[in-house]
């Protein structure tokens, strides 16, 4: 993208982790109520160069120079 006059702002992993938890594993974390804290973990992630090749979609955010 930036050969094509984009500025990189960032580059995320949609789904990333999060989809390779198994609903008994979500649940999990909503009976600890834990869920909020678990999420904002992933949101943490989303940017993580070494795991975004575990998301099934990327996300970029740039701005045309």
């Amino acid at each position: 993208m930036e050969n094509h006059g984009f500025k990189t702002l960032d580059l995320i992993g949609s789904s990333s982790v999060m989809s390779l938890l198994s609903s008994e594993q979500e649940q999990y974390w909503a009976e600890q109520g834990k869920k909020d804290e678990w999420l904002r973990f992933l949101i943490s992630l989303a940017n993580d160069p070494s795991i975004l090749g575990t998301s099934s979609h990327l996300l970029y955010i740039g701005r045309r120079t």
